[in-house]
Protein backbone atom coordinates (compact mmCIF):
# COMPACT_ATOMS: atom_id res chain seq x y z
CA UNK A 1 0.00 0.00 0.00
CA UNK A 2 0.93 3.37 -0.75
CA UNK A 3 2.87 5.65 2.02
CA UNK A 4 1.29 8.46 3.35
CA UNK A 5 2.66 11.54 5.17
CA UNK A 6 3.72 11.19 8.95
CA UNK A 7 3.17 14.49 9.97
CA UNK A 8 -0.85 16.60 10.55
CA UNK A 9 -0.55 18.56 7.55
CA UNK A 10 -1.40 21.58 10.59
CA UNK A 11 1.88 20.97 12.19
CA UNK A 12 3.29 22.26 8.63
CA UNK A 13 3.82 25.49 7.25
CA UNK A 14 4.73 26.38 4.05
CA UNK A 15 6.25 29.47 2.98
CA UNK A 16 5.81 29.38 -1.13
CA UNK A 17 8.47 30.93 -2.76
CA UNK A 18 9.84 30.45 -6.62
CA UNK A 19 12.98 30.80 -8.80
CA UNK A 20 13.92 30.09 -12.48
CA UNK A 21 13.60 27.05 -13.99
CA UNK A 22 16.77 27.22 -15.22
CA UNK A 23 17.83 27.39 -11.63
CA UNK A 24 15.92 24.38 -10.91
CA UNK A 25 17.31 22.76 -13.53
CA UNK A 26 20.65 23.62 -13.31
CA UNK A 27 23.63 21.00 -12.62
CA UNK A 28 24.90 21.53 -9.25
CA UNK A 29 26.74 20.09 -6.50
CA UNK A 30 25.58 22.32 -3.67
CA UNK A 31 26.51 21.34 0.05
CA UNK A 32 23.61 21.27 1.98
CA UNK A 33 23.95 24.76 3.83
CA UNK A 34 25.23 26.23 0.61
CA UNK A 35 22.09 25.16 -0.90
CA UNK A 36 19.99 26.94 1.93
CA UNK A 37 22.08 30.48 1.60
CA UNK A 38 21.13 30.11 -1.80
CA UNK A 39 17.59 29.53 -1.32
CA UNK A 40 17.40 32.65 1.01
CA UNK A 41 18.69 34.67 -1.42
CA UNK A 42 16.15 33.35 -3.58
CA UNK A 43 13.67 34.49 -1.08
CA UNK A 44 15.27 38.13 -0.56
CA UNK A 45 14.36 38.56 -4.53
CA UNK A 46 10.91 37.78 -4.50
CA UNK A 47 9.63 41.18 -4.91
CA UNK A 48 11.66 42.14 -7.31
CA UNK A 49 10.55 38.89 -9.29
CA UNK A 50 7.48 39.97 -9.05
CA UNK A 51 7.87 43.30 -10.11
CA UNK A 52 9.29 41.99 -13.47
CA UNK A 53 6.51 39.71 -13.68
CA UNK A 54 4.32 42.75 -13.76
CA UNK A 55 6.06 44.10 -16.96
CA UNK A 56 8.31 46.60 -14.46
CA UNK A 57 11.91 47.15 -16.14
CA UNK A 58 14.83 46.13 -14.34
CA UNK A 59 16.16 49.61 -14.15
CA UNK A 60 13.17 50.42 -12.13
CA UNK A 61 14.38 48.35 -9.26
CA UNK A 62 15.27 50.07 -5.82
CA UNK A 63 17.96 46.93 -5.56
CA UNK A 64 19.37 47.71 -9.08
CA UNK A 65 19.53 51.69 -8.74
CA UNK A 66 22.77 51.68 -7.22
CA UNK A 67 25.45 53.40 -8.91
CA UNK A 68 27.80 50.34 -8.82
CA UNK A 69 27.40 47.21 -10.16
CA UNK A 70 27.00 45.09 -7.40
CA UNK A 71 23.41 44.43 -4.65
CA UNK A 72 23.49 43.91 -1.33
CA UNK A 73 21.53 41.37 0.51
CA UNK A 74 20.97 41.71 4.45
CA UNK A 75 20.60 38.21 6.92
CA UNK A 76 20.41 37.27 10.30
CA UNK A 77 22.66 34.31 11.23
CA UNK A 78 20.27 32.36 12.21
CA UNK A 79 18.06 32.77 8.83
CA UNK A 80 21.03 30.66 7.40
CA UNK A 81 21.90 27.94 9.79
CA UNK A 82 19.49 25.70 12.09
CA UNK A 83 22.28 25.61 15.12
CA UNK A 84 22.60 29.37 15.57
CA UNK A 85 26.31 28.99 16.96
CA UNK A 86 27.47 27.06 13.88
CA UNK A 87 29.49 30.03 12.78
CA UNK A 88 31.96 28.21 11.40
CA UNK A 89 29.96 26.37 8.94
CA UNK A 90 28.08 29.11 7.56
CA UNK A 91 31.51 31.10 7.01
CA UNK A 92 33.00 27.39 5.18
CA UNK A 93 29.85 27.89 2.85
CA UNK A 94 30.14 31.34 1.90
CA UNK A 95 33.56 30.91 1.15
CA UNK A 96 32.70 28.19 -1.08
CA UNK A 97 30.14 29.94 -2.33
CA UNK A 98 32.37 32.96 -3.19
CA UNK A 99 34.42 30.38 -5.58
CA UNK A 100 31.62 29.27 -7.59
CA UNK A 101 32.68 30.65 -11.24
CA UNK A 102 29.79 32.43 -12.90
CA UNK A 103 29.87 33.63 -16.66
CA UNK A 104 27.10 35.76 -17.84
CA UNK A 105 26.50 37.04 -21.17
CA UNK A 106 25.01 40.51 -21.16
CA UNK A 107 22.97 41.54 -24.38
CA UNK A 108 24.80 44.06 -26.70
CA UNK A 109 23.43 47.54 -25.95
CA UNK A 110 24.20 50.84 -28.17
CA UNK A 111 26.15 53.20 -25.75
CA UNK A 112 26.53 55.95 -28.49
CA UNK A 113 25.50 57.34 -32.06
CA UNK A 114 27.45 55.54 -34.70
CA UNK A 115 29.22 53.62 -32.42
CA UNK A 116 29.15 49.25 -32.56
CA UNK A 117 26.77 47.48 -30.54
CA UNK A 118 28.97 45.35 -28.42
CA UNK A 119 27.88 42.67 -25.74
CA UNK A 120 29.79 42.14 -22.23
CA UNK A 121 30.74 39.16 -20.81
CA UNK A 122 30.94 39.30 -16.67
CA UNK A 123 32.98 37.39 -15.19
CA UNK A 124 32.22 36.88 -11.09
CA UNK A 125 31.54 34.38 -8.70
CA UNK A 126 28.47 33.27 -7.34
CA UNK A 127 28.46 35.77 -4.43
CA UNK A 128 31.61 38.68 -4.56
CA UNK A 129 31.54 39.11 -0.59
CA UNK A 130 30.13 38.45 2.65
CA UNK A 131 30.44 40.32 5.77
CA UNK A 132 30.09 38.24 8.79
CA UNK A 133 29.52 40.71 12.18
CA UNK A 134 29.63 37.98 14.30
CA UNK A 135 28.58 39.58 17.85
CA UNK A 136 25.36 41.51 16.31
CA UNK A 137 24.52 37.78 14.37
CA UNK A 138 24.30 39.32 10.69
CA UNK A 139 25.33 38.62 7.18
CA UNK A 140 25.76 41.05 4.44
CA UNK A 141 26.07 39.14 0.99
CA UNK A 142 26.88 40.78 -2.05
CA UNK A 143 27.04 39.83 -5.57
CA UNK A 144 27.20 41.26 -9.18
CA UNK A 145 23.56 42.42 -10.56
CA UNK A 146 24.17 40.50 -13.12
CA UNK A 147 23.80 37.28 -11.08
CA UNK A 148 21.26 38.94 -9.12
CA UNK A 149 19.20 39.65 -12.46
CA UNK A 150 19.77 35.31 -13.71
CA UNK A 151 18.11 34.41 -10.28
CA UNK A 152 15.06 36.73 -10.31
CA UNK A 153 14.26 35.62 -14.83
CA UNK A 154 10.53 35.11 -15.26
CA UNK A 155 10.75 34.60 -19.20
CA UNK A 156 11.89 30.84 -19.26
CA UNK A 157 9.15 29.65 -16.21
CA UNK A 158 9.07 29.76 -13.15
CA UNK A 159 9.54 26.71 -10.07
CA UNK A 160 6.89 27.30 -7.32
CA UNK A 161 8.51 25.41 -3.97
CA UNK A 162 8.62 25.84 0.22
CA UNK A 163 11.45 27.72 1.33
CA UNK A 164 11.01 25.51 4.69
CA UNK A 165 11.93 22.24 2.78
CA UNK A 166 15.17 23.23 1.79
CA UNK A 167 16.25 24.13 5.39
CA UNK A 168 14.52 21.67 6.73
CA UNK A 169 16.63 18.94 4.58
CA UNK A 170 19.43 17.49 5.78
CA UNK A 171 20.37 15.69 2.21
CA UNK A 172 21.11 18.12 -0.77
CA UNK A 173 20.02 15.10 -3.19
CA UNK A 174 16.46 15.06 -1.16
CA UNK A 175 16.91 19.43 -2.15
CA UNK A 176 17.45 19.11 -5.46
CA UNK A 177 14.80 16.13 -6.57
CA UNK A 178 12.70 18.28 -4.43
CA UNK A 179 12.71 20.97 -6.70
CA UNK A 180 12.44 19.13 -9.83
CA UNK A 181 9.28 17.36 -8.37
CA UNK A 182 8.03 20.86 -7.60
CA UNK A 183 8.31 22.15 -11.03
CA UNK A 184 6.75 19.19 -12.55
CA UNK A 185 3.87 18.11 -10.27
CA UNK A 186 1.40 19.04 -12.71
CA UNK A 187 2.51 16.58 -14.75
CA UNK A 188 1.75 13.53 -11.65
CA UNK A 189 4.44 11.92 -13.16
CA UNK A 190 7.79 12.92 -14.30
CA UNK A 191 10.21 10.32 -15.85
CA UNK A 192 13.64 10.85 -16.60
CA UNK A 193 16.62 8.27 -18.25
CA UNK A 194 19.12 7.31 -15.83
CA UNK A 195 21.87 8.82 -17.22
CA UNK A 196 19.74 12.17 -17.70
CA UNK A 197 18.85 11.96 -13.82
CA UNK A 198 22.71 11.28 -13.08
CA UNK A 199 23.97 14.35 -15.52
CA UNK A 200 21.52 16.36 -13.30
CA UNK A 201 21.97 15.69 -9.94
CA UNK A 202 25.74 15.93 -11.12
CA UNK A 203 26.99 12.39 -10.22
CA UNK A 204 28.34 10.76 -13.33
CA UNK A 205 31.08 9.28 -11.65
CA UNK A 206 29.49 7.66 -8.73
CA UNK A 207 27.13 4.89 -8.05
CA UNK A 208 27.54 3.05 -11.23
CA UNK A 209 25.14 0.08 -10.21
CA UNK A 210 21.57 1.90 -10.58
CA UNK A 211 20.36 -0.54 -7.62
CA UNK A 212 22.79 1.65 -5.14
CA UNK A 213 22.09 4.80 -6.92
CA UNK A 214 18.10 4.15 -6.08
CA UNK A 215 19.44 2.92 -2.27
CA UNK A 216 21.17 5.83 -1.76
CA UNK A 217 19.96 8.92 -3.11
CA UNK A 218 16.29 8.44 -4.32
CA UNK A 219 14.82 6.25 -1.23
CA UNK A 220 16.38 8.80 0.87
CA UNK A 221 14.96 11.37 -0.64
CA UNK A 222 11.42 9.67 -0.53
CA UNK A 223 11.53 8.79 3.05
CA UNK A 224 12.73 12.57 3.97
CA UNK A 225 10.01 14.48 2.11
CA UNK A 226 7.72 12.12 3.24
CA UNK A 227 8.13 13.64 6.41
CA UNK A 228 8.72 17.30 5.96
CA UNK A 229 7.82 18.25 2.43
CA UNK A 230 4.33 20.01 0.98
CA UNK A 231 5.07 17.89 -2.08
CA UNK A 232 6.82 14.21 -1.97
CA UNK A 233 7.00 11.30 -4.37
CA UNK A 234 6.35 7.50 -5.19
CA UNK A 235 9.30 6.28 -7.10
CA UNK A 236 8.88 3.23 -9.23
CA UNK A 237 11.88 2.51 -12.17
CA UNK A 238 11.15 1.29 -15.91
CA UNK A 239 13.35 -1.17 -16.93
CA UNK A 240 14.32 -3.33 -20.71
CA UNK A 241 14.96 -7.06 -19.76
CA UNK A 242 16.67 -6.92 -16.90
CA UNK A 243 17.69 -3.07 -16.86
CA UNK A 244 16.71 -0.23 -15.54
CA UNK A 245 16.31 2.69 -18.41
CA UNK A 246 14.39 5.02 -16.53
CA UNK A 247 13.25 6.99 -13.23
CA UNK A 248 9.50 7.85 -12.82
CA UNK A 249 8.34 9.56 -9.55
CA UNK A 250 4.72 9.60 -9.04
CA UNK A 251 4.05 13.58 -7.58
CA UNK A 252 2.05 14.09 -4.60
CA UNK A 253 1.01 17.00 -3.44
CA UNK A 254 0.27 16.90 0.69
CA UNK A 255 -2.69 19.32 0.61
CA UNK A 256 -4.40 17.56 -1.99
CA UNK A 257 -3.95 14.40 -0.53
CA UNK A 258 -5.61 16.23 2.87
CA UNK A 259 -8.37 17.09 0.64
CA UNK A 260 -8.69 13.86 -0.76
CA UNK A 261 -8.90 12.13 2.70
CA UNK A 262 -11.43 14.54 3.94
CA UNK A 263 -13.71 13.79 1.24
CA UNK A 264 -13.18 9.99 1.72
CA UNK A 265 -13.68 10.13 5.66
CA UNK A 266 -17.38 12.38 4.74
CA UNK A 267 -18.08 9.41 2.11
CA UNK A 268 -17.24 6.85 4.98
CA UNK A 269 -19.79 8.64 7.71
CA UNK A 270 -22.41 8.43 4.90
CA UNK A 271 -22.06 4.94 4.64
CA UNK A 272 -22.17 4.70 8.29
CA UNK A 273 -25.07 6.17 8.40
CA UNK A 274 -26.95 4.31 5.24
CA UNK A 275 -26.29 1.18 6.80
CA UNK A 276 -27.50 2.29 10.39
CA UNK A 277 -31.00 4.17 9.49
CA UNK A 278 -31.65 3.36 6.10
CA UNK A 279 -30.42 -0.59 5.68
CA UNK A 280 -31.12 -1.39 10.10
CA UNK A 281 -27.73 -2.09 10.92
CA UNK A 282 -26.75 -2.44 14.80
CA UNK A 283 -23.66 -1.98 16.17
CA UNK A 284 -22.61 -6.16 15.79
CA UNK A 285 -23.63 -5.90 12.31
CA UNK A 286 -21.68 -2.29 11.59
CA UNK A 287 -18.12 -4.12 13.39
CA UNK A 288 -18.62 -7.07 10.89
CA UNK A 289 -17.81 -4.62 7.86
CA UNK A 290 -15.95 -1.89 9.76
CA UNK A 291 -12.54 -2.89 7.79
CA UNK A 292 -14.51 -2.47 4.67
CA UNK A 293 -16.06 0.85 5.40
CA UNK A 294 -12.92 2.13 7.14
CA UNK A 295 -10.46 1.63 4.36
CA UNK A 296 -10.17 4.95 2.61
CA UNK A 297 -8.73 3.64 -0.39
CA UNK A 298 -11.70 1.91 -1.35
CA UNK A 299 -14.93 4.18 0.01
CA UNK A 300 -15.29 5.76 -2.98
CA UNK A 301 -16.85 1.87 -4.68
CA UNK A 302 -18.04 0.64 -1.24
CA UNK A 303 -20.13 4.23 -0.63
CA UNK A 304 -21.68 3.36 -4.28
CA UNK A 305 -22.48 0.21 -3.48
CA UNK A 306 -24.18 0.39 -0.41
CA UNK A 307 -25.84 3.22 -1.93
CA UNK A 308 -26.99 1.48 -5.00
CA UNK A 309 -28.05 -1.46 -1.90
CA UNK A 310 -30.68 1.32 -0.21
CA UNK A 311 -31.81 3.10 -3.56
CA UNK A 312 -33.08 -0.77 -4.39
CA UNK A 313 -35.10 -1.44 -1.41
CA UNK A 314 -36.44 2.32 -1.31
CA UNK A 315 -37.55 1.86 -4.93
CA UNK A 316 -38.93 -1.97 -3.83
CA UNK A 317 -37.03 -2.97 -6.59
CA UNK A 318 -36.03 -5.70 -3.81
CA UNK A 319 -37.93 -7.46 -1.32
CA UNK A 320 -36.03 -8.81 1.55
CA UNK A 321 -36.32 -10.61 4.89
CA UNK A 322 -33.39 -9.95 6.38
CA UNK A 323 -31.85 -6.36 5.16
CA UNK A 324 -28.65 -6.49 7.10
CA UNK A 325 -27.48 -9.83 6.05
CA UNK A 326 -28.49 -9.80 2.12
CA UNK A 327 -26.50 -6.48 2.88
CA UNK A 328 -23.09 -8.16 4.02
CA UNK A 329 -23.69 -10.81 1.76
CA UNK A 330 -23.71 -8.53 -1.15
CA UNK A 331 -20.40 -6.80 -0.01
CA UNK A 332 -18.76 -10.21 0.77
CA UNK A 333 -19.57 -10.90 -3.03
CA UNK A 334 -18.15 -7.64 -4.18
CA UNK A 335 -15.10 -6.98 -2.22
CA UNK A 336 -13.93 -10.55 -0.94
CA UNK A 337 -10.32 -9.21 -0.42
CA UNK A 338 -11.44 -6.81 2.67
CA UNK A 339 -13.13 -9.75 4.58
Amino acid sequence: MESTPANDTKELKYKIIRQPYRITMARWNYTVIQKRILTKIIAKLQREMTSLERGIHIGQLDLFKTNNDSVELGFLLNDLVKNSNNYAVVKEALKKLRNIDIEIVLPAVKEKKNKPRDEEIVLTGLIERAVIRKHERTVKITMHKATALELIKVSHGLTYFAEEVMYLSNNSYTQKIYEIICHWKSKDVYSIAVDEFRKLVAIEDKYPETKLLIRDIIKPAQKELLEIGDVYFVFTATKKGNTITAFNFIIKTRFKDAEENSKHILLREDAINILKKGLHFNELQTKEIWKLVSNLETIVKVHGKITSLWVKLFNKEKVVENIPAWVIASLKNEFPEQF
